[in-house]
């Protein structure tokens, strides 16, 4: 089954305010994933496979900016998430605010705390129409012991929430035991795998055809 998201019609979602900055070009091959993926009009769920520097986080990004809803990446680590920060606001138009990044840090930091506090204190009507990007690692959505009472107020965030986009960065690791929780917890419309390498030892990959979808574009780096 694939599964595609008409976006441009859904009303219901909050728009966000991103686009491209009007000097980003994505390369060629980065614009032959992305049409794999928007090929009809619509967002169709799906891994894409470039190898290491070919640009994965900017071919996500354009995604981002071609869907307009709220975002949320999951990435490997808390380096991993403050890079795709930057580079959103590097290659982007999107006010600082609307991207957030829930990590272990971000709960033992008051001045980090402060930037999402907005989460709750409004009410449930008024979050469900904020639009927004938030990053977070995969041990911070699948860990399933107790958490400070801030960390469990996010997740319970996280799983209310209605998602347009889901990016996945490293996606090959999705399919261990813990992270294919995040597939169940995350209510997304559409998912987007990033891997510079489509493999794992335990057999597992093939899982990654239902807990994100079938492979879109594959690149090797002696074509590009």
């Amino acid at each position: 089954m694939i599964e595609e998201y008409d976006f441009k019609k859904d009303t219901e979602n909050t728009d966000l305010n991103i686009s491209l900055k009007p000097n980003t070009f994505i390369r060629d091959y980065q614009e032959q994933a992305l049409s794999k993926m928007f090929s009809n009009g619509r967002g169709r769920s799906g891994i894409i496979v470039l190898p290491c520097g070919a640009g994965k986080t900017l071919t996500g990004i354009t995604a981002a900016c071609t869907i307009k809803k709220s975002t949320l990446v999951v990435c490997t680590s808390q380096v991993s998430a403050e890079q795709w920060k930057r580079e959103f606001l590097k290659w982007a138009v999107i006010q600082p605010s609307d991207i957030l990044i829930f990590s272990s840090k971000t709960i033992s930091n008051k001045i980090d705390l402060k930037k999402i506090e907005f989460l709750f204190s409004k009410n449930e009507e008024e979050l469900k129409k904020k639009s927004m990007v938030l990053i977070c690692t995969y041990t911070m959505l699948s860990y399933s012991r107790s958490r400070a009472s801030e960390a469990e107020r996010m997740i319970k965030f996280i799983k209310d929430h209605d998602w347009g986009l889901l990016l996945l960065d490293e996606v090959q690791v999705a399919p261990a035991q813990n992270f294919s929780k995040i597939s169940e917890i995350v209510k997304t419309h559409c998912k987007l795998g990033l891997t510079a390498t489509l493999v794992r030892e335990d057999g597992k990959i093939d899982d990654l055809n239902f807990l994100v979808g079938p492979k879109l574009y594959e690149a090797n780096w002696i074509d590009l």
